[in-house]
């Protein structure tokens, strides 16, 4: 009677545990799908951190909602962030962890040498990456992993180059950049000091420096205002101008100075006070548009994050719809690149915009100001 009765309650017990395995088994395999993996990389900490989690809030919004609206065919989309740095090593660090975690696409990176430094990975691993603000000509026409929503900076920095030689009449530009970003600012160093010496002008002095704590603005503002110069083109991150700009001014700077859309954020305005007034560029983001995509998105993004959104915050939800938007198509991952190029015209938020064969776009730009401490539009 023990043994037999033994017996039996272990024949019982395993019958309840593979009954209890069936049940689990079933109810994962009826469960919900796995979700749709999609990184964001950007600059989120240091001196680069404003465009970094300008992007990063933008590319959330757009996931947030994508999942409100039952994500892709019903599997949720999960979004896997990481901080570049601004280092090209972590960069590749973070994009290589990113791929192995299968993600399907990568939203990033925010600045130029960034996307550059990850380029050739992607490439390697096949795995697109949709650059929300990266804009240097180095990775223009070229059949790779690398698309962008924003356009390459050739025609920002040709307008604006024309405008200091034509409108305002400057004959000697000064260009100062960081060296930090060089694959942005050389690049368009070097392409307005092209067009702007093609239209009878001089490029007469090209002072640099790199993006650290203890850079002593003071110097080089100094160094700046001895130089016999009508204007000055600054291209750095939008803390470093706004302290370049006050250094200019305090010591009697009064020449017409310029800018990259790349330092063109709420925080040249707040840090900048004064000093940014009057500086000129030309942008992609008019703050006065009326698209009702825009519009609404605007009020989404201050509910969402209680403030309003910058160009980098616009760009990263628009990267990250073309990348949803692709994977609907696809349904394969390896065949999002060429899913993107059938599809190639997309609505946008401010207006609709279009890829060319090599990832590339073009956007409509108007010229803008600091005024009262808000941006205005000029034309």
């Amino acid at each position: 009677m023990g043994r037999k009765g033994d017996d039996r309650q272990t024949r019982m017990r395993r019958a309840g545990c593979l009954a209890l395995l069936f049940i689990v088994l079933t109810v994962s395999a009826c469960g919900d799908p796995e979700p749709v993996k999609i990184g964001y990389v950007g600059g989120l900490t240091g001196r680069f951190g404003n465009l970094g989690q300008e992007g990063r809030d933008g590319a959330i919004l757009a996931v947030e909602e994508a999942n409100a609206a039952d994500g892709i065919d019903g599997r949720l989309i999960e979004l896997l962030i990481r901080d570049d740095r601004q280092d090209e090593a972590t960069a590749v660090a973070v994009d290589r962890e990113l791929i192995e975690s299968g993600v399907a696409a990568i939203v990033g990176h925010m600045t130029s040498s960034m996307s550059v430094a990850a380029v050739s990975l992607m490439n390697r691993a096949g795995v697109l990456m949709v650059s929300p603000t990266t804009s240097t000509n180095a990775l223009t026409g070229l059949d790779d992993q690398f698309f962008r929503v924003y356009a390459p900076n050739r025609m920002e920095a040709t307008n604006l180059a024309a405008h200091a030689r034509n409108d305002l009449g400057l004959a000697r530009v000064s260009v100062v950049y960081d060296l930090s970003n060089r694959a942005h600012t050389e690049n368009w160093r070097d392409t307005f000091g092209g067009e702007f010496e093609k239209l009878g002008g001089k490029i007469v002095s090209t002072p640099f420096f790199t993006s650290t704590p203890s850079v002593r603005f003071r110097e080089l503002a100094e160094q700046i205002a001895v130089v016999e110069t009508d204007g000055l083109l600054i291209l750095a991150n939008a803390l470093d101008t706004a302290r370049l700009c006050q250094h200019l001014r305090n010591i009697g700077f009064t020449a017409p100075i310029m800018v990259s859309q790349w330092s063109v954020t709420t925080d040249i305005l707040s840090l900048g006070g004064g000093a940014v007034e009057g500086i000129r560029f030309f942008n992609t983001y008019d703050r006065g548009n009326t698209n009702p995509r825009f519009l609404a998105f605007k009020e989404a993004f201050i509910r969402r994050f209680g403030r309003d959104p910058d160009f980098a915050a616009i760009f990263s939800y628009e990267a990250v719809q073309v990348v949803l938007t692709g994977l609907k198509d696809a349904k394969d991952p390896q065949d999002l690149k060429r899913a993107i190029l059938a599809r190639r015209s997309f609505p946008g938020l401010l207006d609709g915009f279009a890829f060319d064969d090599f990832g590339d776009v073009v956007r409509d730009m108007v010229l803008m100001t600091v005024h009262d401490g808000k941006y205005e539009k000029l034309r």
